[in-house]
């Protein structure tokens, strides 16, 4: 593996209705329009990083080594020669949400689009990797100073969805991304989906690393895992005719899949309708036609419940680090 340099720091981007949280290293949420389509655009998504954004060449090479039965390096050529796969996956920040936590907690300040969705083409991890029967984590190291170190268990590691992944949207993986290849994990948050992946390593007990035990970790010992049940408004009105049905609609997602959404008015929750496609890692729309008969001011929240029965919270479930913030969220409607 070869880094050719490092990309420079983002424009400002501000005035194109995005906040740049910081710009080195790059974070910035994703824009209003981003979430007008199922699949997210790549010049809409949001940006996560911890380090550097390596550039990397066509020669980068994947090192596969550890408690596996055959130790390797995989190519590039090699792996896009294999048989793919495409899947559209919704990849969430777990610190989204953060800035609305009370007390305040360090970190970024993500507000709420934190979160994109995208269709990857890859090759499963487990087309690549024989472990041995003493293995229980593989460990995936980034490319970006090797500094990002995430594991994760076996049984996840040899999902038939945890990919190998060399495009995004039909097109290779930006290099802001993750490109030329990244781990994409669906279900969990994004801090598993390990960008520029340059080592994947089998290990016999867990992995001990800064970015596995001490951080993503809800308190010492509770690690950050799959993609709590969460739900958003999008494009919702700011004021609405009293008389007139308004719509109101927007995006439900979780780890565990979406089952119903609840539109409350006034604290008075009413079922929302799904539909789009349903695939198994993505999000789903909801709307829900509403006429106000009365003028005035009004609370409007969505409520979102997965397959299992979890649905969110009222308030934001606070821990230190400020992750899995899936509190319903409450907006203000005029009606005119």
């Amino acid at each position: 593996m070869r880094v050719q340099g490092h990309i420079g720091a983002i424009p400002a981007l501000e005035e194109e209705g995005r906040r740049v949280l910081s710009r080195d290293p790059a974070n910035v949420e994703a824009s209003e329009e981003a979430f007008e389509d199922l699949i997210t655009p790549a010049k809409e998504r949001f940006l996560r990083c911890h380090f550097a954004i390596p550039r990397l060449g066509e020669d980068h090479a994947i090192a596969i080594a550890g408690a596996v039965v055959s130790p390797r390096s995989l190519t590039l050529p090699e792996l896009r020669s294999m048989p793919s796969v495409i899947e559209t996956v919704v990849t969430e920040c777990a610190g989204n949400g953060r800035a609305m936590l009370d007390p305040p907690v360090s970190g970024e300040q993500w507000a709420h689009r934190a979160v994109s969705a995208a269709q990857w083409t890859g090759v499963p991890l487990r087309s690549v990797l024989e472990l041995a029967e003493s293995a229980v984590e593989v460990v995936f190291t980034g490319a970006d100073g090797g500094q990002y170190q995430r594991s994760l268990p076996r049984d996840v590691a040899l999902d038939e969805g945890t990919l190998l992944a060399y495009e995004m949207n039909g097109e290779p993986i930006p290099a802001r991304f993750g490109g030329p290849v990244r781990l994409v994990v669906p279900g969990w948050y994004g801090m598993a989906s390990v960008k520029w992946l340059a080592r994947i390593e089998a290990v016999e007990k867990p992995f001990p690393g800064e970015f596995q035990a001490h951080k993503y970790v809800y308190a010492p010992g509770v690690p950050v895992t799959r993609i709590r049940i969460k739900s958003m408004f999008v494009g919702l009105p700011g004021h609405v005719r009293t008389g007139t049905p308004a719509r109101l609609s927007g995006l439900a997602w979780g780890g565990e899949g979406v089952s119903r959404v609840e539109v409350e008015i006034d604290g008075q929750p009413h079922e929302a309708r799904l539909f789009g496609p349903a695939l198994p890692y993505s999000w789903r729309r909801f709307e829900l036609i509403w006429t106000p008969q009365a003028p005035g001011r009004h609370t409007v929240a969505c409520r979102a419940t997965d397959v299992a029965g979890s649905s969110q919270p009222d308030e934001p479930e606070w821990n230190p680090l400020g992750y899995g913030m899936n509190a319903v969220q409450r907006v203000e409607i005029v009606a005119i």
